[in-house]
Formats: C-alpha cells, structure tokens, sequence
C-alpha cells in the first residue's frame, strides 16, 4: 500500500505532504484518534517454543505461592521440561513424567495448574 495526500498548509500557503509506505500488515489507523488491534496467531514449532518458555517462566516466577519443598520441586522440573523440550531429540516419555509431576505439584494453586495444562497442550501438539 502506498500513499501519499496532501494538504494546504494554512500558514505558509504551500502544500505539505503526508506520505507513507506500508509493507506486509493487518491493520492500520489512522487519524488523531485511530487505533488497531492485531492478533497474531503463530502455528510453527518456535512459536510453540516460545509460549512454553514464556509460560515456564511464569510458573517458575509464580513457584512461590507454593510451600518451600514444592517450590523447589516445581523450579527443577521447569528446568528440566525447558532443557528436553529444546533438546534436538526430545524425550516425549520424559516430557510426559515432568509434566505429570508438575501438574502434582501446582495441583494445589488454580493459576500454577492452568500453566502447566497450556504447556501440555503445547507440548503435545510438539511430539505429535
């Protein structure tokens, strides 16, 4: 898309120019008040990659709510289940132990448990 408009300046009595050039998007707003919203869906395993390292840090940044020993417990496995799943070979009977573990573990806390089912899921789609 390519455009170019332009208006009077009111001062000068010239005109001044507004151009833009826009590649590759979803969605543009302009104006004084324009706003867009984009959503972007990934569907490569690096984007599923990242969404189960983002999550891992937030269930490991959330181990806390946890008593001391299950916090440990969840750090270890969040490492462990980070490390296997970026590994060339992943271990899917591994990955499947880690994340039973998990779920044990965060079982208690309704937030730590969504995290781990949305990794499964991830996972999941990963070694199918």
């Amino acid at each position: 898309m390519d455009q170019r408009d332009r208006y009077p300046d009111a001062e000068s009595g010239s005109a001044v120019s507004n151009e833009f050039h826009i590649g590759n998007v979803g969605a543009i707003a302009t104006g004084q008040y324009g706003q867009a919203t984009a959503n972007i869906y990934g569907s490569g395993a690096g984007d599923r990659l990242e969404m189960i390292d983002r999550l891992l840090r937030k269930l490991q940044a959330d181990a806390g709510e946890l008593g001391d020993e299950q916090a440990a417990d969840v750090l270890d496995d969040a490492q462990r289940l980070h490390t296997e799943v970026h590994s060339r070979r992943p271990s899917a009977e591994s990955i499947r132990l880690m994340l039973a573990r998990l779920a044990k573990a965060t079982g208690s806390t309704a937030s730590l448990l969504a995290a781990v089912e949305q990794i499964k899921d991830l996972v999941s789609a990963i070694l199918h």
